[in-house]
């Protein structure tokens, strides 16, 4: 009788323990699906909703800039977990000797749902070779940090080329990447 409750105990105790195997590698297995986007956006559809620059004074064309565009999707949006992107807003700044710098700032990404996707964006900024006056390429990467509902979660990257020129008002844009909900 003693023998045969021993036996009982030890089979409890591999069933507990294998079960608890089972489930620990079970949250191990479940990496998020990382979906990629690829999206363009033309001239046509951005906009600078306000821009102001600085001289700085230190040396010739050195300059400080913030500004807003407001980028549309009129036709076929992309898509984040099939929510369609309505609007995006870019809010950044930038630092330029004769329009070679840095920019850096924030994105929102506003869905047809009414939710929100956030982003943070770091980058460089060129002047664009043969290029009269202001046009410049611009190199940006965009880490996603969250968002509003169901994209609370999410994280990921976007990488941003593009060709601007914010005196005429022109930026056109390419966007690729990679996210995922937590």
């Amino acid at each position: 009788m003693k023998r045969l409750t021993l036996t009982r105990a030890r089979a409890v105790v591999a069933v507990v323990a294998t079960a608890g195997m089972v489930g620990a590698t079970g949250g191990w297995a479940q990496a998020p699906q990382k979906n990629t986007i690829s999206f363009s956006v033309p001239a046509a559809n951005t906009k600078y909703t306000q821009q102001h620059a600085l001289d700085i004074g230190d040396m010739p064309g050195h300059q400080i800039r913030i500004f807003e565009n407001h980028r549309t999707f009129p036709n076929d949006p992309p898509a984040f977990a099939g929510v369609r992107i309505r609007d995006f807003v870019t809010r950044a700044a930038t630092d330029l000797v004769d329009n070679d710098g840095r920019v850096s700032g924030y994105v929102v990404f506003i869905l047809a749902n009414g939710d929100n996707v956030f982003g943070r964006l770091e980058g460089t900024t060129r002047a664009s070779v043969g290029q009269s006056g202001g046009r410049r390429t611009a190199m940006v990467n965009i880490v996603l940090t969250g968002g509003t509902g169901k994209f609370q979660g999410i994280r990921g990257t976007l990488q941003q080329s593009s060709v601007a020129e914010p005196s005429k008002g022109y930026n056109e844009s390419k966007f690729e990447g990679v996210y995922w909900l937590e």
